[in-house]
């Protein structure tokens, strides 16, 4: 990866929570199966919040280049942010977009990109630095800020065609804000998936082999999201193919649970995660699988600590 495109990720860094931000999905390309977004605002006000991002790229020494560079910190300066793909991947048809709400200089993070590699080019009367693919299977790099307050990163194909739409105040996909809504709603975190959850197996590490059963590919979509606040509460909706898959995803679910319930007494971090899932609630409605998880910040955050301890030096400077 190119130190370019390194920064293109830098800039619009998933930090927090989102409320869907219709500004944003009208970035989002009409052929999106991804959608995601995320609201750092929010998470700056919760514990939690804080919690994620003081643990957020703390010893990333590009974060830490990139910041010294050009002044900006995504996890400060980014406050909303959409993240979209059509889900091609590993083709030339693959498309994707970051589109963000934040504080941004853009002379200076233009200049930065630029004597990193980058090329500036006027499109529709706005700057766009763009870097070339670095294979055949691969797009090239755009990066635009529509006013010193709305940055944009991804494919420079998905890049124009969000100027293009935002230009001309074209409406965004109305299913996917009608998705983007209803996961959203109330959710700091939220996400849509169009595709079925098998078709992310390659992109998820999987030693079980859990991810290559038939059940997950009976999952035709899925959303889900998280709130943040004294309670940390999950929740996830599965739509299948039928009736019997929403039931057998419920039956999976409570089977793995029980395990770990069962573990309690032998294993410290079973024990620990048995009391997380002690609220877990589990139903159906037809092909449609609900799932939600209500976890109290502190437990959450000690469990988090035993895998990963706080980096306390890092979590003061995160306000």
């Amino acid at each position: 990866m190119t130190k370019l495109s390194r920064f293109a990720i830098l800039l619009t860094l998933p930090l927090g929570a989102f409320a869907a931000d219709p500004a944003l999905l009208q970035m989002v390309m009409p052929d999106a199966q991804v959608v995601a977004g995320l609201q750092v605002d929010s998470a700056k006000s919760s514990a939690f919040g804080q919690y994620v991002l003081a643990h957020l790229s703390v010893n990333d020494t590009k974060l830490q280049e990139f910041t010294a560079e050009t002044g900006f910190d995504p996890r400060h300066d980014v406050s909303d942010l959409v993240i979209a793909s059509n889900w091609k991947p590993n083709t030339p048809d693959n498309r994707w977009i970051v589109a963000a709400h934040g504080a941004f200089n853009i002379a200076k993070i233009t200049g930065v990109a630029q004597a990193n590699g980058g090329v500036l080019a006027p499109y529709q009367g706005i700057t766009v630095v763009t870097h070339p693919a670095s294979s055949n299977l691969q797009s090239a790099t755009g990066i635009a800020f529509l006013d010193a307050s709305t940055a944009l990163v991804g494919d420079l194909t998905s890049v124009k065609a969000a100027i293009d739409r935002k230009l001309a105040n074209t409406p965004a996909n109305a299913s996917i804000v009608t998705k983007a809504q209803t996961a959203s709603s109330g959710e700091d975190f939220w996400f849509v998936t169009l595709v079925p959850l098998s078709n992310f197996s390659s992109s998820i590490p999987d030693p079980s082999g859990a991810m290559q059963g038939n059940l997950l590919a009976a999952i035709n979509q899925a959303s889900g999201g998280i709130r943040f606040g004294d309670t940390v509460t999950i929740t996830a909706e599965a739509v299948t193919r039928s009736e019997k898959d929403a039931q057998a995803l419920v039956d999976v679910v409570k089977f793995f649970a029980s395990l770990v319930q069962l573990n309690r007494q032998q294993n410290s971090a079973a024990g620990q995660v048995a009391t997380l899932l002690d609220t877990l609630q589990t139903s159906t409605s037809g092909n449609t699988t609900s799932i939600s998880l209500a976890i109290p910040e502190q437990q959450l955050e000690q469990l988090l600590n035993s895998v990963h301890p706080a980096p306390a030096k890092a979590a003061a400077q995160i306000n």
